[in-house]
């Protein structure tokens, strides 16, 4: 029977994970006060989920532990005191004393009873004649407790009390507890957490009872706190005030450091590499390089171990899910991220794809399929818009606001969506790579559900997930090909788009078989935009972690000789530029040159065939591309295409998308075709065409001389590499 790994609680850590027992240890060997000691207080300050309750903890067992070997006199009497656990915490003075009653009252003697009563009867008249609640009759639960507990064996005292209210010395009452506790020969140290988890008003009530009612001799007080917060319910939100007046009731005081990164760092391997055990993931070799900075970035996120342990318990939620569809470092750190900063996950969320946009614009590997138009249109774009942002990523915007929390935000951003020039971005499942983030979130987003253990309950079932279906058709070319057996370009497109997500995740891809069907695909599709994904599914298939060089050099050659001419030209341009990187996806250059140079073949063949509309421009792109840059056979073509009407119509239909927008905000790209578009202008007011062109005039006209056009197609080709 296999068990799975568990939620990790918020209570303090039994397992010493900081090196912090042998200071623990020290400090609990010099509490218990010798006699004759005056009250004490000692304090362990540190910020909300420091360690100080752990701390705590270790110092306690020390006590215990050096009380066992030392003799039973001079064993100290150890009293812990929760303050946030009470119930009432308008009489928490009273329940102080109770407690240190009770537990006084506890150990095995007549002596310990009377000063555990002697204790009651003393606070009783210092608490506003609150005695009457400790006489015992069954009318409060916390009578019988106290009475269950250590009992009262003076009747006497039940009786008369009242009778003797005007005789009480409150002077005497103390030195009777005073002289019961010298009695006992025992230190009393009474330990008192959270005590900033408090309001201010019972935070002040504690401090007074412990140094105006309950300053005994030999009697020391460890209190764990956050010292700003004590401080300002000292003095009213004066918190500068609060700390000198702190200064004076503790007399010693131990701050809790920050853990160091390199603890952190420990403390977030051991734990995350122990879930990776329990929910038996092995990390895959794509993973095996990036899953050490990744534990760095969850060092770097946590501010104390508690930051580390929430992360985890984040992790153990969504791992089981997206293990396979995404790269796990990434997981690791997007998760850090989301619990350091919460704000910054809830607004990097609904603008998760312009990020991913600006990073496939700017130079990420898994966008090369775009078309040259497409390419530098957007690329300027983006350029454009990220000099607005002062040159910084789009995703700098959504950092905190501290300086700090900028810092270490940002070295997560960077890891996870900053350009890679690495082929692994999309074979590693990494979150920047084009749908992977939409995916991501798509598995982990659980509002709507009814609680975390319902969230988990569906995540874990593989059937509520769209991808076993989609590694099934992935799987058997026969169902790609029904899957893919629709006219429309539109419906197609997005089938396509939603099987590309699961490409790279999927362990049982047919790749060679795929191809084949998305290539024949391809012949018989006109629609320019199921074209343009076809071919980013062809690039994902090649690019499969799996996929062999011998599989690939393959699979790429039929998709040169056999695909439709767009898709095929976006495919052999995306190997070059690969290449060109000196990413290995083919064995040599000759191999990939005479590829080249069989596909220049068949796309002039197709542009004498008849070849138009943006599929046209996109081969026209490709084509210079392909000649290093150079649009000089380009511009010779396009020069002898247009003068005809046929081939004008022809060449200038694939501008007709840009007449739903702003023409202008292309930034000239689709114009690089033309050799001088002032005289393309002048042609289509001589001698007209077919077809309505006189808005594409103005635009010619208003484009730069030639001289000028080869300098901005030079600069942004310099930007390009």
């Amino acid at each position: 029977m296999t068990t799975k790994p568990s939620f990790h609680s918020d209570r303090p850590a039994e397992k010493d994970a900081l090196g912090w027992s042998d200071f623990a240890e020290n400090l609990a060997r010099s509490l218990p006060l010798p006699e004759g000691s005056e009250s004490l207080v000692v304090g362990i300050e540190g910020t909300w989920g420091s360690g100080k309750s752990t701390l705590i903890g270790f110092v306690k067992r020390s006590l215990l532990a050096q009380g066992n070997a030392d003799p039973k006199a001079s064993k100290p009497i150890v009293i812990e005191f929760n303050p946030w656990a009470m119930s009432d915490t308008f009489a928490l003075d009273e329940e102080l004393i109770t407690q240190i009653s009770v537990e006084i009252g506890n150990h095995s003697g007549v002596k310990f009873l009377k000063v555990a009563e002697d204790l009651l009867l003393y606070a009783g008249f210092v608490n506003d004649i609150k005695w009457t609640k400790y006489i015992p009759k069954p009318r409060t639960k916390l009578s019988e407790r106290l009475l269950e507990a250590i009992g009262f064996v003076s009747q006497k005292v039940q009786e008369n009390i009242k009778e003797c209210l005007s005789e009480i010395d409150l002077g005497k009452r103390k030195s009777d507890v005073i002289a019961g506790l010298a009695a006992l020969d025992r230190p009393l140290i009474i330990i008192i957490d959270d005590l900033d988890r408090l309001p201010p008003k019972e935070i002040l009530l504690i401090i007074k009872t412990i140094t105006t009612v309950l300053d005994f001799p030999r009697t020391l007080y460890l209190l764990a706190y956050d010292k700003s917060i004590v401080a300002r319910a000292l003095r009213s939100d004066n918190e500068e005030d609060g700390l000198r007046h702190l200064e004076k009731i503790v007399q010693a005081a131990y701050r809790i450091p920050a853990p160091s990164q390199p603890q952190l760092k420990k403390f977030a391997e051991e734990k995350i590499s122990n879930l990776l055990t329990g929910l038996k993931i092995t990390l895959r070799p794509f993973e095996e390089p990036l899953y050490e900075p990744a534990i760095d970035q969850v060092a770097r996120l946590s501010r104390h171990t508690r930051d580390v342990v929430r992360t985890v318990n984040r992790l153990l939620l969504i791992l089981p899910v997206i293990c396979k569809e995404v790269n796990v470092a990434d997981a690791i750190v997007f998760e850090a991220l989301s619990q350091r900063f919460p704000k910054s996950r809830e607004n990097l969320c609904p603008h998760c794809e312009s990020i991913l946009e600006e990073i496939s614009i700017l130079s990420h590997p898994s966008a090369e399929h775009l078309s040259p138009e497409e390419w530098n249109m957007w690329k300027m774009l983006a350029a454009k818009e990220k000099t607005q942002q002062g040159g910084n990523p789009l995703w700098s915007v959504f950092l905190p606001e501290d300086s700090e929390g900028q810092q270490v935000a940002e070295g997560a951003c960077r890891f996870l969506f900053s350009p890679s020039q690495d082929t692994s971005a999309m074979d590693g499942l990494r979150i920047a790579a084009p749908g992977q983030m939409d995916r991501y979130l798509q598995c982990i987003t659980i509002d709507g559900f009814l609680g975390a253990e319902k969230a988990y309950e569906i995540f874990s079932n593989s059937e509520n997930l769209d991808a076993e279906k989609a590694h099934a058709i992935l799987s058997d070319p026969e169902k790609l090909e029904q899957e893919l057996s629709v006219s429309d370009g539109k419906e197609l497109s997005l089938r396509l788009a939603r099987l590309g997500i699961y490409i790279p995740s999927c362990s049982t891809l047919d790749r060679e078989g795929c191809m084949e069907k998305l290539i024949d695909k391809s012949r018989s599709t006109v629609d320019f935009e199921a074209s343009h994904t076809i071919s980013e599914v062809m690039w994902k298939l090649l690019r499969h972690a799996a996929c062999t060089l011998d599989e690939r050099e393959k699979c790429f050659l039929n998709i040169v000789q056999k695909a439709s001419v767009p898709v095929s030209g976006s495919i052999v341009c995306d190997v070059k530029k690969a290449c060109d990187k000196n990413h290995p996806l083919l064995k040599d250059n000759a191999f990939l040159e005479e590829s080249i140079r069989k596909w220049i073949e068949r796309a002039r063949e197709a542009m004498e065939g008849g070849l138009g509309g943006r599929s046209l421009h996109h081969v026209l792109h490709r084509l210079a591309d392909l000649q290093n840059g150079s649009y000089a056979e380009v511009h010779a073509l396009t020069s002898t295409m247009c003068e005809t009407d046929n081939g004008l119509d022809n060449f200038l239909s694939g501008y007709y998308y840009l007449r739903k927008n702003d023409p202008r905000r292309t930034l000239y790209t689709p114009f690089y075709l033309i050799e001088d578009p002032e005289v393309l202008a002048r042609r289509i007011e001589k001698y007209g065409s077919l077809m309505d062109h006189s808005w594409l005039v103005d635009i010619l006209y208003e484009l730069p001389p030639v001289p000028e056009w080869h300098l901005v197609i030079s600069c942004e080709n310099q930007r390009a590499q």
